[in-house]
């Protein structure tokens, strides 16, 4: 693949003089989004209690499970940024979606049919790379097709469709895993393969990316001395300015996610584990519990968004920190059976409120032109809190046992509500 900064094959003309791909092919592309939740459903549901045949430590199984968020950290940037400079007969993105899916179609294929664990460990390293690989390029080929005024909706298809992976894989995947336990596997390879192909017969690249150096609005508000060309493209530097700003609004608003997903990352990571020593449910069973969870939070997107427009999006973003505290308060004081679906149900309603309007936030404090990198920004928070949480609850529950599972997400989420209170209601955000 030769580097060639300047992607113009494929395009006549400028954006503005030719129609765009169509909503039909933003539901193709999320057909690719939807198979990467397939996978990360099915990762985050099975391999803590694989791992547990081998290990008898949480936190060694919690370090391991943190793989995703190291290649989420390291890999994943570079082969974004590296689509960018690319081009060849197929396209920018689409050379990284042909070698990506394939080998974590490899990857899921051998990680059930593991016969040790240096064997698991390296079918667990496959299916990582390959799909680090292929997601940033593949996220970014929306907004190559997408005509800027059409992207906020089109990214709300794309989340949409991923939710609806996250069901795909636990109602109808993980059942199968009591007639054989290679079978959700395997479904999964099927389903990311038969996203590839939709997406390269359906969305031919050169022909369609047209709006990849296109810029919709700047951003309302940004923190005080920003220095905007200076952080444009270079995360750390942005980083820098944000902890050292007068202005913290940016920089309490990122720990509040570290927090929020450090919380709900780690629970989601080790539930399985705690709903079949804890609990005494089936490795399917608990699978079904995530997704209480899981459906309301799909369900309520849209929703929760409206409502962040209708009384503000910082104040919908704390009444969903608010809620989700209480959710994980009542789960901590080990309530009735019956109840917990209905408080994962207020989990996933209140974390559809948090992630829905957080986001916006950040990029409202943006200075013009650092889009790009304050999603960086974004993404670095989400990833280190992915490293910090699965270890962290594995050790808390080797030194305490399952009763203090709860209670660390519990005191992740109480940091995160304080560190939302603390960023002020300003014009720019607030609505």
């Amino acid at each position: 693949m030769a580097a060639n900064p300047a992607y113009t094959a494929g395009r006549t003309g400028s954006p503005g003089d030719e129609p765009w791909a169509g909503w039909w092919r933003v539901v193709v592309l999320g057909t690719g989004y939807l198979g990467i939740q397939v996978v990360w459903t099915l990762y985050n549901a099975y391999l803590p209690n694989f791992y547990g045949q081998y290990l008898a430590s949480n936190f060694l199984i919690g370090l391991i499970m943190i793989l995703d968020n190291v290649a989420a950290a390291t890999i994943q940037p570079y082969f974004g940024a590296l689509s960018d400079r690319v081009h060849t007969r197929l396209g920018r993105r689409m050379p990284f979606i042909f070698i990506g899916v394939p080998l974590t179609a490899l990857g899921l294929v051998l990680i059930p049919r593991e016969q040790s664990l240096a064997f698991l460990l390296l079918a667990t390293v496959i299916m990582n790379v390959g799909i680090s690989v292929y997601s940033s390029p593949a996220v970014a080929l929306m907004p190559d097709v997408t005509p800027p005024d059409k992207r906020a909706r089109a990214n709300g298809i794309i989340m949409l469709m991923g939710g609806l992976g996250a069901i795909l894989a636990i109602f109808v995947l993980s059942p199968s895993f009591d007639r054989g336990r290679t079978l959700p596997f395997d479904q999964a390879a099927l389903v990311v393969l038969a996203s590839l192909a939709l997406v390269a017969l359906l969305v031919p690249e050169r022909r369609l990316a047209r709006f990849a150096g296109s810029q919709g609005d700047e951003p309302a508000a940004a923190p005080a001395g920003d220095g905007a060309p200076a952080q444009r493209g270079h995360l750390l530097v942005a980083l820098r300015a944000v902890a050292r700003s007068d202005d913290r609004r940016a920089f309490w608003l990122l720990l509040a996610a570290l927090a929020w997903v450090a919380a709900v990352n780690g629970a989601q990571n080790m539930f399985t584990r705690y709903g079949t020593e804890a609990l005494g449910l089936s490795q399917v069973q608990a699978t079904f519990m995530l997704g209480y969870f899981a459906g309301p939070f799909i369900l309520l997107s849209i929703p929760a968004g409206i409502l962040g427009d209708r009384i503000g999006r910082l104040r919908a973003t704390r009444l969903g920190s608010v809620g989700i505290v209480l959710a994980f308060l009542a789960l901590a004081l080990q309530p009735p059976g019956a109840l917990v679906p209905v408080l994962f149900a207020l989990a996933g309603l209140c974390w559809a409120l948090l992630m829905t309007n957080s986001y916006p936030i950040l990029i409202n404090l943006a200075p013009p032109g650092t889009l790009g990198t304050y999603t960086g920004l974004w993404n670095l928070a989400i990833a280190v809190a992915g490293l910090i949480s699965p270890p962290l609850y594995g050790a808390v529950v080797d030194l305490l046992g399952w009763a203090a599972f709860f209670p660390v997400g519990l005191v992740f989420l109480v940091l995160g509500t304080w560190f939302i209170l603390r960023v002020r209601a300003t014009a720019g955000i607030a609505s």
